[in-house]
């Protein structure tokens, strides 16, 4: 017999078998279907290392088992080609993105078949074609037109070396994911996709699927839920008050007295203005009017009702003065729905720039009543959407709020700091306040604030800051007291003051919280550090004194657990979980459940992705790109160089378009998406990737989805995994598919580290590149060792000595095909360890544990070594059990049998139970070390089985009378020891 020679059969099969389409999913099939998916890879120009070949072989496999099982097996292959490295690429080479990213593509593909991947190439898809991002487009103006992507101004993460921003979910440590550059904060408008609005469906989803513990618990952290209060702590300051009136009213009518004199009884003072003609308004009337009577400034906060939001939206506007606050109460913005509200007044429909009054306005407040009888509820968010104000839904005493009295709107009115809390039971030990330096409410107490340059200095020093920075673990918390201004406590009616402070963040809760240093150790930490009182309110059970002191600001011990509560009122003895909604409800606070998930930002300031599908027009504002004109391509009259804003923005036949509602001059979004909306929905695609009048038809989606078995490494727990879930619950809740979880099964596997222990990197000069590995042993060899280097999911140093054992194993088997015959015995021996390997490999596939299969494989062809002679139908038992790790050699060998067909499509063969269960064996039972009695089990008993035999035995049952079992070893065959406690 010939020489092992991997090189001739790997290439002679590798093409019999594209020729052949062996591993095209069969569309005709009556099979039950097997979805098996790759995280389709990033086509660099590097082209593969022996990492990605790790999870592409175990994915491999587990397809080519289904295959054998009688499944009609999906397992496609495409590509993630936009993104940075190939822009950053084109910019040092001056070679355009898409010539290099084909590039890589052909070598990806000639490295991928090299290896025996048995991919469905047939589907074969690129994010970066035309055809494929025009339905990422689709999907972007889908969200849109469902309210699920909006353009807004906000803090972003800015990479100073990619020159874009990043979503939070990419930076990590608070530097870029890609570069390891840190990351600063910038004010950029950009777009969003509220995938916030999921959070909740995002966790529960975790409870049915089949992923690792490890994946669950992150992306859990990274939701963040959180259930507690939100608490109003009113601030000790007087503002000036502006009330405007709506249709039809004045001053003297529905709450407008009422709120006068409450507010004025609170020391401020208030202007309620009678707006000329409100049975006929005239707007532009009404704006003049309120420009001559008001003087606006920072300590102004205009409460506008009904149509007077619009008078007063439109005079904010014009004034170029900010002022502290604006509060809409059932509010109408004229232009957000024209024909809704024309009727009322002579000058509608009339245009109001969002912007300035964003920019002339502290913070703004939308006040909708849940039963209002004239304003919709999406006006009221489409409102609160173009003004970036926080919509609050309240009852009202009378619809519209129109009562005499409305406390809802007196309780908005009151100029408060809103904390949220997990733990309002600890409300009256609350001894500060502390606000992040972005909090709005800073600007309005410039005039007020004794030590206005020491505060503004502070804020100024935190902007510099990093996230990560501000709030690490061990870093020393500084602050600034705000002197001559101090906030109520709602549960005692004690003033406390307000600090300042860089380690509370504007982005998570409300950019405030109530500081319990008792209770808290960070604000203990603070409490000790600038001299604040510290006051017990909750104390374990058995600790409880009635005579503790109640500033203990000596205290060296924080008490952070639940307890009962004490010097809280009302509320002394009460549990502390009771107490929360309790002390909540007492001071006119809501339960309230918070996450820390933030809305995804998709917008990047670079080429290579795919364009926003959004057109800007004077006239008409955004306007989305229609469906007919999709996709919209990238120009190539463009200079790639980084600027920090797209640029797709200087490209002229890129921008001059016309605009699809009014046919007036108008300019596209010079945004491009983040890459990973490309891959939020790529394995719809492969269902029907060929499709050109729908991403993906209900018919085929229903046909191959969900994805059965999703194969991928743990870095894209929060990136990827987290997006691709929210773009499958989209999908689900608009009817376009039966499932709302995408990937059922999940598997990561380890990385493959250097011989030297660390990362593979190109910078370290360390990677391993599979086509030397495969010229040298060949690609059987490649897959055998990977595969047997240890558990699929654990991190493992590459050694080039250990490989040679994988040969070897392999050329062993080639050897044995000299000694297949098609006479003589069965021998019992090697029966029952032919049978045990079909068991094993069996179920070590199932479960993922590759290299304890192929440790079988190799007990079972060492015997097969010691033979003379081994029969042809064992031997085609052994090449089938063979062919999913290593397919070439096991072709080649079986097409020596007097087989036709390939061995990838022969069945799986099944054993015997008589033949794999070993004789009873007697072992020892110990509890706690000593042997206590024994048990007769079966050599393949699992521990389950073998313990609840062992407590079946009254020695066993009295050691552990009154005990608590607390583990089990078990050593098959051997020992079983129950530990108790």
């Amino acid at each position: 017999m010939e020489a092992y020679n991997p090189k001739k059969i790997e290439e002679k099969w590798q093409k019999e078998w594209e020729d052949s389409s062996l591993y095209e999913a069969d569309e005709k099939s009556k099979k039950p279907k097997s979805y098996v998916l790759d995280m389709f890879p990033y086509p660099s120009g590097d082209g593969l290392h022996v990492g990605h070949v790790e999870g592409y072989t175990a994915s491999d496999i587990y397809a080519r088992f289904l295959r054998m099982k009688g499944k009609n097996v999906l397992h496609p292959i495409g590509w993630d080609a936009f993104g940075l490295p190939a822009e950053n690429y084109a910019i040092k080479t001056k070679v355009h993105p898409r010539e290099t990213t084909e590039k890589a593509i052909e070598n990806f593909t000639r490295q991928i078949k090299s290896l025996g991947l048995s991919y469905d190439w047939s589907r074969e898809i690129g994010t970066h074609r035309p055809e494929y991002f025009k339905w990422t487009q689709w999907f972007f103006l889908f969200l849109y037109k469902n309210g699920l992507a909006y353009k807004k101004k906000a803090k972003v993460n800015w990479c100073p070396s990619c020159q874009t921003v990043l979503a939070n979910e990419q930076v990590v440590n608070g530097l870029c994911e890609r570069c390891k550059t840190e990351v600063v904060q910038k004010d950029l408008e950009q777009w969003f996709f509220k995938i916030t609005e999921y959070a909740e469906q995002l966790l529960n989803g975790l409870e049915k699927i089949d992923w690792p513990e490890s994946t669950k618990t992150h992306q859990r952290n990274w939701i963040g839920k959180s259930e507690g209060a939100e608490i109003d702590f009113p601030v000790d300051k007087k503002y000036h008050y502006v009330l405007l009136h709506g249709y039809k009213s004045s001053p003297k009518m529905n709450f407008h007295p009422w709120l006068k004199k409450e507010l004025e009884s609170r020391g401020h003072t208030v202007e309620a203005l009678e707006l000329p003609n409100s049975q006929d308004p005239d707007v532009a009337e009404q704006v003049e009017y309120v420009l001559k009577k008001v003087t606006f400034d920072e300590n102004t906060i205009v409460l506008a009702h009904s149509l007077g939001s619009a008078v007063a939206a439109k005079a904010i506007e014009s004034t170029g003065v900010k002022i502290h606050k604006l509060i809409f109460v059932s509010g109408f913005l004229l232009d957000t729905d024209p024909n809704r509200v024309e009727k009322y007044v002579k000058t509608a429909p009339f245009t109001c720039d969002y912007e300035k009054v964003k920019e002339n306005v502290g913070s703004i407040l939308y006040l909708y009543d849940k039963n209002d009888a004239f304003v919709d509820e999406n006006m009221a968010k489409r409102t609160s959407e173009v003004l970036g104000a926080e919509m609050v839904q309240v009852e009202a005493k009378q619809s519209h709020f129109v009562a005499k009295e409305e406390p809802e709107v007196l309780k908005y009115a009151i100029e408060s700091v809103r904390v949220f809390t997990t733990r309002p039971d600890t409300l009256f030990g609350a001894t500060y306040l502390v606000l992040a330096p972005e909090h709005p409410l800073l600007a309005g107490l410039k005039e007020t604030v004794q030590n206005w340059k020491e505060v503004e200095k502070y804020v100024e020093m935190a902007k510099g800051k990093t996230e990560l920075e501000r709030t690490k673990e061990g870093k020393e918390k500084t602050g600034v007291k705000l002197e001559g201004v101090e906030a109520k406590n709602p549960a005692t009616g004690e003033n406390i003051p307000i600090y300042v402070a860089d380690y509370v963040l504007s982005q998570y809760g409300t950019g405030a919280i109530m500081a319990v240093p008792a209770h808290d150790e960070r604000d203990f930490e603070f409490a000790q550090k600038y001299d604040i009182s510290v006051k017990t309110v909750v104390e374990a059970p058995e600790d409880r004194t009635e005579n503790a002191s109640k500033d203990e600001k000596k205290i060296s011990e924080v008490y952070s657990e639940p307890g009962v509560l004490v010097h809280s009122g009302k509320f002394d003895g009460m549990k502390s979980e009771e107490a929360k909604a309790a002390i909540a409800e007492f001071v006119g606070g809501k339960m309230k459940t918070t996450y820390k998930l933030r809305d995804w930002l998709v917008s990047r300031q670079r080429y290579w992705g795919a364009p926003i599908p959004i057109i800007y027009c004077e006239k008409c504002g955004a306007v989305p790109v229609p469906e007919k004109d999709l996709p919209v391509l990238l120009p190539d009259d463009v200079d790639f160089m980084p600027t920090g804003e797209s640029p797709l923005a200087k490209s002229k036949t890129f921008h001059d378009v016309i605009c699809p509602e009014c046919g007036g001059a108008a300019r596209r979004e010079s945004d491009t998406m983040d890459t990973f909306v490309c891959s939020s929905w790529y394995y719809y695609r492969f269902a029907d990737p060929r499709n050109e009048k729908e991403f993906a038809s209900k018919k085929e989606i229903k046909k191959w989805l969900p994805v059965d078995l999703y194969m991928g490494g743990a870095e894209h727990t929060v990136l990827h995994l987290l997006y691709a879930r929210f773009f499958t619950k989209v999908l689900h809740e608009h009817g376009y598919t039966d499932f709302d979880e995408p990937f059922q099964k999940l598997r990561h596997q380890g990385l493959i580290l250097a011989d030297d222990g660390r990362k593979m990197s190109k910078s370290l000069g360390n990677v391993v590149n599979p086509d030397e590995v495969v010229g040298t042993y060949g690609a059987d060899t490649l897959r055998t060792y990977e595969m047997f280097m240890g558990p699929i999911e654990v991190s493992k140093p590459w050694n080039d000595g250990n490989i040679i054992g994988a040969r070897r194993f392999l050329e062993r088997v080639w050897r044995q095909a000299e000694k297949v015959t098609d006479t003589g015995e069965e021998g019992e021996e090697f029966s029952q360890i032919l049978h045990r390997t079909i068991k094993k490999v069996t179920s070590d596939i199932e479960n993922f544990s590759f290299n304890t299969a192929i440790s079988q494989l190799m007990i079972c062809a060492n015997t097969m070594e010691q033979m003379e002679a081994i029969r042809s139908e064992d031997w085609r038992v052994f090449l089938r059990l063979l062919a999913p790790f290593a397919p070439f050699i096991s072709e080649e060998l079986w097409r020596g049998t007097p087989e036709m067909d390939s061995v990838h499509v022969a069945s799986w063969p099944e054993y015997d139970e008589a033949k794999v269960r070993e004789e009873k064996r007697r072992i020892a039972v110990q509890v706690n070390g000593k042997v206590r009695g024994t048990i007769e089990i079966d050599g393949d008993t699992e521990e389950k089985d073998a313990l609840e035999q062992a407590l079946q035995l009254p020695e066993i049952q009295r050691h552990l009378e009154g005990k608590t079992v607390k583990k089990t070893i078990f050593v098959p065959g051997k020992i079983l020891n129950i530990v108790v406690g």
